[in-house]
């Protein structure tokens, strides 16, 4: 039994989940009667009645009309983003991809609010009334509101297409009079409509039709599309469903701004405390053992997991389907094993398509890789990017992936979140999920968790890391713009944390804000470094450099170390990384989390340094990657065995058939052959390789030369034997050439070689030099030589030194730029799209105040601004803040 500590994260009046116009629209008007209203949605954006329909041109709404008067037909942006800044004038506060659980109830047995899950895990939001916005009712089904009868018949299918769309002899298409332009192209709009066979209501019988929609309206000339077709069963909330004060649960659309007054005038509710019902008996237990940062000082209601009802089994569960999860899901059902996709976009391909990076930077792109891509370009008879061109039209690939899983049998789920994870012992026997219909468990034999960010890995226990250790070091992330019929928009502009629901929410205020001009935004944050699993074995940087082979190997990725940001590894501070690139071969242990049986992590989420994702993170790789962890975990239930169990060398075999391997892996050991003489990292990689074979060598050879490298290396290594070199060279040496933050196109040094002296000093002893150094430091200095020193003074503080730090915070410009609301995201923005401006002076102001407070505990400065950024909504900072 798994009962979790959920916290009561806000109490309002008003509770909107979901986010039409209606909703919003009543929102606002409670909170214009000074009721106090708070909004969940699953989406990244408010407006998803016609948003995720891309439907801008049926006739208007009176709640259209109430935003936006006789507009004709808008442009999505305009319309996310003129909702977003009415909530956020008003005071009104939202999480974004947040679905509805089920009611909490009060003593007597009222609802009094509702369990609501996302990334971050699940919260209460107390409520005195529920006004439902969502398209199935999803939070009145929970709470038990009366809904029509579901009778199986032929259903009414729309899609929205924009550019051309495809049809046939039983669809209908309707050329819609408006046209979009976008960057000097005029396109077209079309509502295409089928009818469609349910023989259920379930996620499952959604699934086909979207899928079959999908396809339908395809065309080499599409440019964008409905996130989510539309279909009415006729089995909504009953016409004569009344709201009762026990359950205080509205219907937008429905006399909201009476029955909301009347409710709140009767309002029986007390504070949540309880859920009705008991939990399902079962052989597994579902669990969420990760643990979010926020809401430690809330008030908490018992939660039994086991509540969550079974509502589908399969052999394999892919969750997520960017870059790797596509081609998980496809390798396993082409290998015949029965297998399911959830991913929480409205599309595969992850941030290649939905993120709009659809070209490869390095990767190896052979494989699977290879068919995908020349899959793609023999789709139209004129494809603007050749096979081999490491481009590809992003609404091609959307269809490739779709279509080959679908050729395949595979189910694909859009809309849908995994938000916990079913055990048996030690073994991942299913996921939790939340969707367009609801939440519920799937069980399956095998789970590849391919969310990026290891978060159903994490969520079943899995030990993981995500920055480096008293450092806020994360390589950049961006949001960028969606132009219809563009290609590839890359951007670099902030820093987000995957599994904070508010560092999220903000992260899509801010990207609203700044392309606020343009058709639409991405629903995917383009982050490069996520949250990773600590695995059976974990990549090193050095471990590239030496060559390093495995029995396991099951992917060879190619990349250089494109950072997007400051590395960590003291190899490499050492001697920073030239451009060029390197292959790396990647192990099947490096996606096995340690001590977890019956789970696969991918991407981003796999065990590596953080300094060496950058070698495995291409797209080429990680797609051929995604091949391997399908193909093994449909072994694993075809065989019956545990995936450490599977037959290595078969999985090998298959996967050099399929030419993602050469053929000489198969008889590899796990075996070091050594650096490359010629590798301008060889000594630095053994060293780092075999320290304690490196270490006696180097103290003979320092004693000998005095060498300053020498007696940093030692002294990284955590040898005392250069320290007093260290401080000479450090004493006399006047701040050099320092790096200020940099994330796109970031190669090489990301520190002086005085900050480096500094960090290898600081890594053994304490010195006085630490002051001297300080003493020197201006506000204008690059934020490296602020690392540097702060660093060493959070290692060994020096009371001494608090002056000084208070003065350099106080120094104008210096503090202040904790993101503390949504108002303050939006102000963060500049014009420069790549702006790193604002992350360096935050990066000071966090390292300054971190080691004021390591000198002087009781400091109030340091905790005022160590609490602004705690509390703020950037996660990352929240986390280093702590």
């Amino acid at each position: 039994m798994m009962k979790i500590d959920v916290p009561v994260v806000k109490s309002v009046d008003v509770l909107l989940v979901g986010g039409s116009l209606e909703g919003v629209k009543n929102a606002l008007e409670a909170k214009a009667e000074n009721r106090s209203v708070f909004c969940v949605t699953p989406y990244t954006y408010l407006g998803d009645d016609l948003c995720a329909h891309f439907d801008f041109q049926s006739p208007k709404s009176e709640a259209f009309r109430y935003f936006f008067g006789d507009a004709e037909c808008m442009a999505p942006m305009r319309i996310k983003s003129a909702l977003e800044r009415r909530f956020m004038e008003s005071g009104i506060g939202f999480f974004y991809q947040t679905h509805p659980v089920e009611p909490v109830y009060d003593s007597n047995g009222n609802v009094a609010g509702l369990l609501v899950a996302n990334r971050s895990g699940f919260q209460i939001i107390a409520a005195k009334v529920i006004l439902d916005a969502t398209e199935r009712s999803l939070a009145a089904r929970a709470c038990g509101v009366p809904c029509k009868t579901f009778v199986p018949g032929k259903f009414r299918v729309e899609r929205f297409v924009m550019g051309k769309a495809g049809h046939d002899s039983e669809a209908t298409i309707e050329k819609l009079p408006a046209q979009f332009e976008v960057e000097d192209r005029k396109y077209d709009v079309f509502k295409v409509s089928k009818e469609f066979f349910f023989a259920g209501n379930s996620a499952s019988d959604f699934a086909r039709a979207e899928v079959g929609m999908r396809r339908l309206t395809w065309t080499p000339e599409l440019v964008a599309a409905s996130d989510l077709c539309r279909v009415d069963l006729n089995d909504g909330v009953a016409d004569d469903y009344c709201p009762a004060p026990s359950v205080p649960v509205v219907i937008a659309g429905r006399n909201c701004g009476e029955e909301i007054n009347r409710l709140l005038k009767e309002s029986v509710s007390g504070e949540p405390c309880c859920f009705s019902g008991k939990e399902e008996c079962r052989e597994c237990d579902i669990v969420r053992k990760d643990s979010y940062f926020r809401f430690s000082d809330c008030r908490t209601v018992s939660y039994d997991l086991n509540r969550i009802p079974v509502t589908q089994h399969t052999e394999v569960v892919v969750v997520g389907g960017g870059t790797g999860g596509a081609s998980a899901v496809i390798a396993a059902a082409r290998s015949g094993a029965k297998t399911l996709c959830l991913e929480s976009l409205w599309e595969l391909g992850g941030i290649c398509t939905a993120g709009r990076i659809c070209t490869y930077w390095y990767g190896n792109p052979v494989g699977f890789t290879h068919e995908l891509d020349c899959g793609i370009a023999a789709m139209g008879g004129n494809p603007r990017f050749a096979a081999d061109s490491g481009k590809a039209e992003i609404e091609w690939k959307k269809e490739w992936l779709l279509r080959e899983a679908d050729d395949a049998g595979a189910e694909i789920q859009f809309g849908t979140l995994a938000v916990a994870a079913a055990m048996k012992d030690n073994v991942v026997c299913g996921v939790v999920c939340a969707g367009p219909s609801g939440v519920g468990l799937v069980k399956a034999g095998a789970v590849i968790d391919s969310t990026g960010n290891a978060d159903v890995a994490a969520a079943a226990g899995a030990e993981t890391r995500h920055m480096a250790p008293e450092e806020a070091s994360i390589q950049g992330a961006g949001l960028p713009p969606v132009r219809p019929g563009g290609h590839t928009t890359n951007t670099d502009y902030q820093f987000i944390c995957e599994h904070d629901v508010l560092d999220l929410t903000r992260a899509f205020v801010m990207g609203r804000s700044k392309f606020e001009s343009d058709f639409d935004l991405v629903q995917i944050a383009d982050t490069r470094e996520r949250r990773r699993i600590v695995g059976d074995l974990t990549l090193q940087p050095q471990d590239f450099y030496g060559n390093r082979c495995y029995s396991d190997t099951v992917t060879i990725a190619r990349s250089n170390f494109d950072t997007h940001g400051f590395i960590v590894h003291p190899m490499f501070m050492l001697k920073p990384t030239a451009h060029d690139p390197h292959f790396a071969k990647v192990p099947f242990r490096a996606l096995l989390p340690k001590g977890l049986e019956g789970i696969l992590v991918t991407g981003l989420g796999i065990s590596a340094h953080r300094d060496c994702m950058p070698l495995v993170r291409m797209q080429p790789d990680v797609q051929n990657q995604g091949y391997a962890a399908g193909l093994a975990a449909a072994m694993a239930v075809q065989g019956n065995v545990p995936l450490r169990g599977i037959p290595m060398r078969e999985l090998q075999k298959k996967l050099a058939e399929k030419e993602i391997l050469p053929p000489g892996v198969l008889t590899e050991t796990d075996c070091l052959p050594g650096p490359d003489v010629s590798d301008p990292h060889h000594e630095l990689a053994a060293v780092f390789l075999n320290p304690e074979q490196w270490i006696p060598v180097l103290k003979k050879r320092y004693a000998e030369k005095q060498a300053l490298e020498d007696a940093a290396l030692l002294a990284f290594l955590g040898e005392t034997d250069g320290v007093s070199r260290l401080e000479r060279e450090i004493e006399k040496t006047p701040w050099d050439e320092g790096w200020n933050y940099k994330g796109m196109g970031q190669f090489g040094a990301s520190m002086s070689p005085l900050d480096t002296l500094l960090f290898a000093l600081s890594a053994v002893a304490d010195s006085p030099v630490y002051e001297k150094k300080l003493r020197d430091l201006k506000p204008d200095h690059a934020f490296s030589h602020f690392r540097a020193v702060c660093r060493a003074l959070m290692r060994h503080p020096h009371k001494e030194c608090a002056g000084m730090l208070e003065t350099l915070l106080g120094t104008p410009g210096m503090a202040g730029w904790a993101q503390k609301n949504l108002a303050d995201t939006v102000r963060a923005n500049r014009a420069e799209v790549d702006d790193t401006t604002v992350r360096n002076s935050q990066l000071k102001e966090l390292y300054l105040a971190k080691a004021l407070a390591a000198c002087d505990p009781s400091n109030p400065f340091a905790a005022s601004i160590l609490k602004d950024y705690a509390d703020g909504l950037q996660g990352v900072y929240a986390i280093f803040a702590r």
